[in-house]
């Protein structure tokens, strides 16, 4: 669902320098920054009643983050946070609500001008669009639940406009069955969606033009128990999708890692290189899967961080402890890793291999 990457060769790339801002009110969430180097994040200030909330901006070349106006309301009682923020290209981000009932749209925000002002939407489709634009945001909207109103039964793909905010529905959907998940945007106007193939099977539809048409890639070996897959590029024509799942209760993870694959042709044939074995890591993994420029595949999991460098076929681990390692997301600008206990801390790196730390808002209570 991330917005797509600008992958080129960044082997040996210096991280981008991203000020840290530790006095802005609140701890941050969503962070996300465009390739120009503009960010945004969201802050939140909670006591046992209410969170206030708020947004803050990096403008682009900019040594510090600004605090702005922000457009959302205050939450009260235990409802806790429920929005979150994607960057939609240079100065432009959307802020999407959660609503409380299913069936009606949620409330959204739109800025185009580095959050100086806000547009009030909704998740409403505006319409129909024939393709994915750059920088926009690839969602789904439920369409049906399972009858005891616990899982969605059947859904649909909307594309977010970078340029205004809107949601609209994807003209072409993939030809896939069951729940459709956004699964990656890579380079190239690579598409990615998982969901079943006409057997019931894990499977990928690849787009080569933006969405206006799908081909369902083949899998060998892609399991059951999938949770959707996502798909990540480790250079031309190389790619690996992890594929998370549910693992057997005796291994106490919530987060679990079921397979990786690997593709050699651009994601039109996907090999299973390693899988699933009880008790051996990495038995999860948090965001997705680093494929660095110096050849390590590297997975963030709830138990450390476990380094490949033989193509995700055998894992170790560099650290000698065993907790959360954080998570890792691919924006547009690098790797994002983001800390697993809410204390504002993260790294950024523009070839995964040398990361950049920095500090945004207050340590989380």
């Amino acid at each position: 669902m991330a917005a797509p990457s600008t992958a080129t060769s960044t082997a040996g790339a210096r991280p981008p320098r991203i000020p840290s801002a530790s006095g802005l009110p609140g701890w941050s969430h969503s962070l996300g920054f465009a390739a120009d180097g503009s960010g945004f994040a969201l802050l939140a200030q909670c006591t046992e009643t209410r969170c206030e909330q708020g947004v803050a901006v990096l403008d682009k070349g900019a040594r510090r983050w600004r605090p702005v106006k922000s457009p959302l309301p205050d939450v009260t009682g235990d409802l806790g946070i429920t929005v979150g923020l994607t960057v939609l290209g240079p100065g432009r981000a959307v802020i999407i609500d959660q609503s409380e009932e299913w069936t009606r749209p949620a409330r959204t925000w739109f800025t185009r001008d580095n959050g100086r002002t806000w547009t009030r939407g909704s998740t409403e489709p505006k319409g129909r669009t024939a393709t994915v634009p750059e920088g926009a945001l690839l969602t789904d909207e439920c369409l049906k639940l399972e009858p005891d109103l616990s899982y969605c039964a059947r859904n649909r793909l909307l594309v977010v406009l970078p340029g205004t905010g809107e949601h609209r529905v994807l003209e072409r959907q993939p030809p896939l069955k069951g729940i459709l998940v956004p699964a990656g945007d890579v380079a190239r106007d690579a598409l990615f969606v998982s969901g079943l193939d006409a057997s019931g099977r894990p499977a990928l539809a690849k787009s080569e033009d933006r969405g206006r048409t799908w081909q369902v890639t083949r899998l060998t070996e892609p399991g059951k128990g999938s949770w959707g897959f996502r798909v990540v590029e480790a250079g031309p024509d190389r790619l690996f999708a992890a594929q998370p799942g549910q693992l057997p209760e005796e291994e106490g993870v919530k987060n679990g890692l079921h397979a990786i694959h690997t593709s050699t042709d651009g994601g039109r044939t996907w090999t299973r290189v390693w899988a699933y074995r009880k008790g051996v890591e990495p038995l999860s993994i948090l965001g997705d899967l680093v494929a660095a420029t110096d050849g390590r595949v590297t997975v963030y999991g709830e138990s450390g961080v476990w380094h490949s460098t033989d193509g995700a076929h055998t894992f170790r681990s560099t650290s000698g402890t065993r907790a959360p390692a954080g998570s890792v997301t691919h924006t547009p600008l690098g790797w994002l890793w983001t800390d697993s206990y809410g204390n504002g801390q993260y790294r950024i790196s523009a070839d995964g291999v040398r990361w950049h730390g920095f500090t945004v808002g207050e340590r989380a209570e």
